[in-house]
């Protein structure tokens, strides 16, 4: 295998080029293959990158056994290959490590090496593959040791609750090396069928509600956003109960020390609000001379949650995250693994769940804004305002009496207000970075998240 390695030279200008490579703003210093270990007529390459900066990340890349630098994933047979790997819970020795699979319960009868075969579109960090309407992996690009989250968070779901309102885990890969350490390399989760993308359809509806507003005219009100888009605020209140069912699944295990519940203490507090403002901090030095509202982070501004229980939770929500099933007006969460750019040790942290609902709150604004608002930018905020009633109203109506959140409303708001400032001031390094154009978005998101958080009255305790 080592004979058809790609040059290092060349794999490095391919690199660049992908979609999930996050060291594209990075100078690449060194490539260096660690490992191959053979699927078929193509292997799965364990590569180190060095950059110029000094850090390095691994990466798990699949290539066709040639001198040009192919990607294996574009390949029917070589999918199938890895299906059936999973399916037959096999072990392939590499150069060094090896791949170990597993199947779960879940994963269906029947070989593999019929089933036609689809590479889905939208994701980034990594890539995901459909196997006729059946089953879906992802292979994870990067490779830090550990486990990541998306497999441990579905097979906890998948095993240890009654959660169904996202994809059953039906098998992983790992990658071993050779001093014995374990990485996630894929995940096999079953498909969820005659489902979009939550995000493509939540702008659909938004388009379609923005057309009748051209068109007929007039001054928003909440009755006439609730009838003009009683589809999009029902499918939300939907998503807010089932957001609350799975932060309950996610709680409801004890004996498992990686999931037990833990109480709220005031060093955890102090953490949380320090990386407000670091995040703040970032955000800052992002947007250069442009100046960011006075935000008031006093150190009671989450007094609420002392006290409660922390716990695992998604850790990156969005309406990206979700499939939007039309046939029963309903939502399926997706893609546990948290912030890829973040370490796995803190993705697995146990945390408050209105972080959450923070995320999500945030992406109504974003698809408030994005669905083409320009001269009705009032209907999109009054739209918003409903949006984001619907989803709360139904988090709330699934998680009645939870410890995992504060007591008072004025106190969940309060919370939630705070990690919404986080939110906001991580989408402006992100789209500082990313897409300059879009940087007055989220700034405006953090003034208007400061401004809540001001009119709860962050100082007092609740």
């Amino acid at each position: 295998m080592a004979s058809k390695r790609p040059p290092s030279e060349a794999l490095a200008a391919w690199l660049v080029r992908q979609r999930w490579f996050a060291g594209k703003t990075r100078r690449i210093a060194s490539v260096e293959l660690t490992d191959t270990v053979g699927v078929g007529d193509a292997f799965i390459g364990i590569a180190v990158i060095g950059f110029e900066d000094g850090d390095a990340d691994r990466y798990a890349i699949p290539l066709r056994a040639r001198a040009e630098v192919t990607d294996a994933l574009d390949d029917p047979e070589f999918c199938r290959q890895l299906l059936g790997l999973v399916a037959g819970g096999g072990r392939v020795a590499g150069e060094r490590g090896a791949i170990e699979a597993r199947r779960t319960a879940v994963f269906p009868d029947g070989a593999p090496d019929a089933a036609v075969v689809r590479r889905l579109g939208g994701e980034q960090s990594n890539t995901s593959i459909a196997f006729d309407d059946a089953l879906v992996l992802k292979q994870f690009r990067r490779l830090p040791e550990g486990m990541n989250p998306e497999l441990e968070m579905t097979r906890f779901l998948t095993e240890r609750t009654r959660f169904r309102h996202a994809p059953r885990l039906a098998g992983y890969l790992e990658y071993r090396d050779a001093e014995g350490g374990a990485a996630t390399l894929a995940v096999v989760q079953e498909l969820v069928s005659d489902a979009r993308d939550g995000w493509e359809w939540m702008l659909d509806e938004l388009k379609a509600l923005y057309a009748d507003v051209r068109r007929a005219g007039g001054v928003p009100t909440p009755e006439k956003i609730r009838r003009l888009a009683t589809s999009s605020l029902r499918a939300l209140r939907r998503l807010g109960e089932h957001t609350g069912q799975l932060h309950r699944a996610l709680a409801s295990d004890e004996s498992d020390p990686a999931f037990a519940p833990e109480p709220i203490t005031g060093g955890d507090i102090a953490a949380w609000l320090e990386a407000v403002r670091r995040q703040l901090d970032e955000a800052a030095r992002a947007l250069g001379r442009r100046a960011l509202p006075d935000v008031p982070l006093v150190p009671t501004a989450l007094d609420g949650l002392r006290g409660r229980l922390k716990i695992r939770h998604h850790g990156d929500f969005h309406l990206g995250q979700t499939l939007y099933r039309g046939a029963t007006g309903d939502f399926f969460i997706i893609d546990f693994e948290g912030e890829p750019v973040r370490p796995l040790a803190e993705r697995r942290r146990k945390h408050a769940a209105v972080r959450d609902v923070a995320g999500l709150r945030r992406s109504l604004n974003y698809a408030a804004m994005s669905a083409g608002a320009d001269g009705i930018e009032t209907w999109a905020r009054a739209w918003e305002d409903e949006a984001r009633r619907e989803f709360v109203a139904g988090y709330r109506a699934a998680t009645a009496g939870a410890l995992f959140l504060p007591e008072s409303d004025d106190a969940f708001e309060r919370a939630v207000a705070v990690f919404e400032v986080e939110k906001a001031a991580y989408e402006i390094v992100y789209e500082a970075n990313n897409r300059p154009d879009w940087v007055d978005l989220p700034t405006r998101g953090l003034v208007t998240a400061a401004g809540a958080l001001g009119r709860l009255g962050a100082a007092g305790a609740a």
